[in-house]
């Protein structure tokens, strides 16, 4: 089986459990009182300087930085001559970003009832798509580090941990999303991350890091 048919069922088969939960949360789970909540909560407890750091992260993600961050990645395989594992960042974010279109589009769920902060998104509310985005070259950047001395990797990767961690709780605090949003969205991001890396290196002798 090729790469691109084992990423496009890769694709199909999130689009499919993305689609699944969709309904039910916006079904017969559309009146949890506590994921409706949650968004208010975070919103009453913050101040300017929450605000200010919410918005900084939420604009970290945005889909220029992201692509930045993808293109850099890039570059740096290139350079240590990973000609083929260096389309891995890039395949990463085009497997996150078709599932979370293709899922937004059918799911087609209201965003929080609250004001929203930051850039307004032309998608639906599930699942969440700079979440997922992120996650996906967190899980790159995290195989990346596999060469490192063990603390160094730990701490690398716990960065990258903390930094999904604010992430998703950015587009929580700032009305962009609900829980189940940003959760589908890490689980997103870590499978086209996954799977990126393993249609383009699984057939070859190259590794990613």
């Amino acid at each position: 089986m090729s790469a691109t048919t084992r990423a496009a069922l890769g694709v199909a088969a999130l689009v499919a459990a993305n689609v699944a939960a969709g309904r039910l949360i916006t079904g017969p789970l559309r009146d949890l009182p506590a994921e409706h909540r949650l968004n208010h909560d975070l919103r009453a407890r913050g101040g300017d300087r929450t605000t200010t750091l919410a918005n900084a992260l939420s604009r970290s993600s945005d889909t220029s930085r992201a692509i930045t961050l993808g293109v850099a990645l890039t570059g740096l395989l290139l350079t240590r001559g990973r000609g083929r594992a260096a389309a891995v960042p890039g395949l990463a974010m085009a497997l996150a970003s078709a599932t979370h279109v293709t899922s937004s589009a059918l799911v087609g769920r209201e965003r929080p009832a609250l004001e929203r902060l930051g850039t307004h998104q032309p998608t639906s509310s599930f699942p969440s798509g700079h979440v997922g985005a992120m996650t996906a070259l967190a899980v790159v950047l995290g195989r990346l580090a596999e060469p490192l001395p063990r603390p160094a990797r730990v701490v690398a990767r716990a960065a990258l941990v903390a930094y999904l961690g604010a992430l998703g709780w950015s587009r929580l605090y700032n009305g962009q999303h609900y829980a189940s949003d940003v959760l589908a969205g890490y689980v997103n991001g870590v499978a086209c991350g996954r799977m990126a890396r393993a249609a383009l290196t699984e057939d070859a002798p190259e590794r990613i890091a």
